[in-house]
């Protein structure tokens, strides 16, 4: 019987070898291309995201102007609490959203944060919209005074049971860890509480 040389021992196990680094770097270069060609990061809501169109993203902010949702931890009345408001009023400054929070202790306010934007945009995921903030900027009145000074990549608003008023629930979303506190001080589904304001 005629003994087999090294390559045709070992061409089987070489040529499997390279078939599988060739899929690895096909499957690799597939997925670099399609991250490369998305406009912005998907973000995952119950496995599902659906970018609305024109018509039902602006049957959301119809729903939404013109009204004020706040909350408070412990509660309204505790020696040491922390607030959020979401407003969605149209401002003087072109502002139509703003996430405002505060920590007070006794009375009196100690830290005191703002996050707004003229615009922002609506993605849905199973029964959740969320709510990015378009070009946002912030502004910090206590414990010292300063603009834009709050990074808000990352940051946006969800939403759910929107059309159901009694049942309509809310959670901040910082995704990168980066707000300071008192944010966010609803990172889980909170049921907020509307009220009429006068702006």
């Amino acid at each position: 019987m005629k003994n087999l040389n090294y390559t045709q021992r070992f061409y089987p196990r070489i040529k499997r070898k390279k078939y599988v680094l060739l899929s690895i770097h096909f499957i690799f270069i597939l997925t670099m291309v399609f991250l490369s060609a998305c406009d912005k990061p998907l973000n995952l809501v119950d496995g599902v995201v659906n970018a609305l169109d024109s018509v039902e993203e602006e049957k959301v902010k119809s729903e939404l102007k013109d009204r004020s949702f706040r909350q408070f931890d412990p509660d309204i009345d505790a020696s040491k609490r922390r607030s959020v408001i979401i407003n969605f009023f149209d401002y003087t400054d072109g502002t139509i959203i703003r996430l405002w929070a505060q920590y007070a202790e006794d009375g009196y306010a100690l830290k005191e944060w703002e996050l707004f934007a003229k615009d922002y945009r609506v993605e849905k995921g199973g029964s959740e919209y969320r709510l990015y903030f378009e070009d946002p900027n912030s502004y910090q009145n206590l414990p010292s005074e300063c603009n834009d000074c709050i990074v808000t990549k990352g940051v946006s608003i969800s939403i759910r049971n929107l059309f159901n008023d009694d049942k309509i629930q809310f959670k901040i979303n910082d995704e990168n860890d980066i707000l300071p506190d008192p944010f966010p001080v609803f990172h889980s589904w909170t049921n907020f509480n509307e009220d009429e304001i006068v702006h």
